[in-house]
């Protein structure tokens, strides 16, 4: 393996070693969770900035370097990060000390991914480097694909995906060694961000409102519904099959509750409108921050819905879960050819219940009434329809508030 660190290197003509002062105004690029109070957070002038009291404050570390820093992952106590030049950082003590490790280019990297001893970093013209001692040496990938790589992430050790300019989507199946292309010829957008929320379900989100979403771990895509934006979307989470947010360019922050069958845009300050947010993380289904240009961090304590420029005293969720509509998944599933559909309401309320198919159109109405606070279930019979995918869609109304929630289902003859 070919790996240089800063103790064995003499002459470094792509790195500074003059030590960075924060500055309050540069673009913040990546953030992750360490727990529910400990947050990193690495941007322009090679800097990395850490709070353990939920962003009240922040520290910077310090990394000697001045590159820019666009990537970062932390697992089991090991910290990365990765930026402009080919350069990774390693850290093992929380930050308090750093190694700077050249995997063997000068090109720049924009993301860096870990699991488990795995490791994976991608970047400019199709380069990609993978680690299976948790980025402590590297070797060069296999990449069919000399496209410029904005995101990597790492499902188990061995499987990841990855994607980036021209539309390319690539998977690994042996921890990040050697990539496949998937099909996604259908479009030349630049994707910037890729979530696997599991095996099969997977986002991608891109420039100019680009947003495709693939339900058989990437064998085919489709879209959103009725979503048109021309602000670029940077970065994408999902906490569920359902639920997800996206951030991007110009204040963007949209959340879905469908699968990302539908997106709507989250409650914050108008302000926020002139900042771009590049990166999104949260530690569980409500707590979350979202960092961007000119320093600007904002926190959200309900899943994404709302947002605040200000960290909340305490970012935990201490008090009881809100009580909430209900969707779960239908059993079995897949199914030939009947299935049951389970739900729950938290009050008295009008509910219909319907099916369709990928392309949206209705093709069963289950139930449509008046319905008491509690459980309820309902029965799919598709003996007229033909194998593929479909989604099932509850539309709750009680009063003036109104929830719609929507899963996917598998029929299979």
């Amino acid at each position: 393996m070919f790996t240089l660190t800063l103790r064995s290197l003499t002459l470094l003509l792509v790195l500074s070693t003059a030590i960075f002062s924060q500055n309050p105004l540069l673009n913040e690029y990546a953030v992750k969770f360490e727990n529910p109070t400990t947050v990193s957070i690495v941007g322009e002038g090679g800097l990395i900035m850490r709070t353990t009291n939920n962003g009240i404050n922040w520290v910077e570390q310090t990394t000697n370097i001045t590159n820019v820093l666009y990537g970062t992952a932390i697992k089991n106590g090991v910290s990365l990060a990765a930026g402009e030049n080919g350069v990774v950082l390693r850290s093992v003590d929380f930050g308090t000390t750093w190694d700077i490790i050249l995997p063997g280019t000068t090109v720049n990297f924009y993301d860096i991914e870990l699991n488990g001893n795995s490791a994976v970093v991608c970047g400019d013209s199709g380069t990609v480097y993978f680690s299976f001692d948790a980025g402590e040496t590297w070797e060069r990938s296999t990449v069919p694909t000399s496209s410029r790589i904005n995101d990597v992430k790492l499902y188990s050790a061995d499987i990841g995906y990855m994607t980036g300019d021209n539309g390319v989507v690539l998977k690994t199946n042996d921890g990040g060694s050697t990539w496949d292309l998937l099909n996604t010829g259908f479009t030349t957008r630049d994707f910037n961000a890729i979530e696997v929320i599991d095996q099969n379900n997977i986002c991608v989100v891109g420039d100019a409102g680009t947003i495709f979403l693939s339900n058989d771990g990437g064998e085919t895509w489709y879209g959103p519904n009725g979503l048109m934006y021309e602000s670029d979307f940077m970065d994408v989470v999902f906490f569920d099959v359902n639920t997800g947010v996206l951030t991007g360019m110009n204040g963007i922050i949209l959340r879905t509750e469908d699968a990302g069958y539908s997106w709507q845009q989250s409650e914050k300050d108008p302000g926020l409108d002139n900042y771009d947010f590049h990166a999104v993380s949260f530690y569980d289904s409500y707590i979350g921050i979202s960092t961007g240009n000119e320093g600007k961090e904002i926190y959200t304590v309900d899943g994404g819905a709302s947002w605040t420029e200000s960290a909340p005293a305490n970012l935990v969720f201490t008090g009881s879960k809100p009580r909430s509509v209900s969707l779960m998944q239908n059993y079995p599933n897949p199914f030939n050819p009947s299935t049951v559909i389970n739900y729950e309401l938290p009050y008295n309320a009008n509910v219909t219940v319907k099916v369709f198919d990928i392309t949206g159109k209705e093709v069963a109405s289950l139930f449509s009434g008046y319905q008491n606070e509690g459980k309820h279930s309902v029965q799919f019979n598709a003996s007229n329809l033909s194998s593929g995918v479909y989604f099932y869609r509850l539309n709750v109304v009680n009063g003036s508030n109104s929830i719609t929630k929507v899963n996917k289902m598998i029929l299979t003859k």
